[in-house]
């Protein structure tokens, strides 16, 4: 079982609406320690090409005297996990960034964490998440059987990314593990973005059904 939120024709990740930055990482970091073990997990200062829009020149040199960027790379400023309250004062001392007519800022703060998901009952991790049980098989909207991820971006919008894989879910697994997801969650979960995959008969390959689970009909 998997879900891919959100896919990029709905801008590939859920809004959080009005939100402060920090309540939004705030809301993420909750959810990670309530329903994840992370692997994973890395923040850092991207500067996108904006159309109709170019970052100001004093806003780069802030963040490079805090964060210098990584391999010469002048668009992407790794940030340590001890320096994320940093960080996150910077961006908001930035704010309100720019934008340009489509909303989009010149400065994004990345979170990002690959993680395995816990069971709802409180009994460890839920089993079988392993992407070499399933010969690494990524779905065509990126989600890797086995292993799920997520990612906060602060820009002038808060927005999440989430892909989950729930090995061997079936549909009465799903109906505690869904409502226990999204209680934990800061946005709704959609009832669109779920996939079963099967393997398929040569054992070479998966096959995608999309099916609406319980909870979320």
């Amino acid at each position: 079982m998997a879900y891919d939120g959100l896919p990029i024709s709905s801008g590939g990740s859920h809004g959080l609406g009005r939100v402060s930055a920090r309540s939004a990482l705030a809301a993420w970091t909750d959810f990670l320690s309530t329903c994840a073990q992370p692997q994973t997990y890395s923040c850092y200062f991207d500067l996108p090409q904006t159309p109709n829009l170019r970052v100001d020149r004093r806003t780069v040199e802030l963040i490079e005297q805090s964060f210098p960027p990584a391999h010469g790379v002048a668009t992407h400023f790794a940030v340590p996990r001890g320096r994320v309250d940093e960080a996150l004062s910077l961006f908001e001392s930035l704010e309100p960034l720019p934008t340009n007519p489509w909303g989009m800022a010149p400065v994004w703060l990345w979170f990002v964490a690959d993680f395995r998901l816990l069971t709802p009952g409180g009994e460890g991790v839920w089993p079988g998440q392993d992407p070499a049980r399933f010969g690494h098989f990524q779905t065509p909207a990126g989600v890797s059987l086995g292993s799920s991820s997520t990612r906060l971006i602060l820009q002038a919008k808060r927005s999440m990314g989430l892909t989950l894989s729930i090995p061997d879910a079936a549909d009465e697994d799903l109906a505690k593990v869904v409502p226990w997801l999204q209680s934990a969650l800061p946005m709704r979960l959609s009832a669109k973005q779920w996939t079963r995959w099967t393997l398929t008969k040569s054992g070479r390959s998966y096959r995608g059904k999309r099916i609406s689970p319980p909870g979320l009909r």
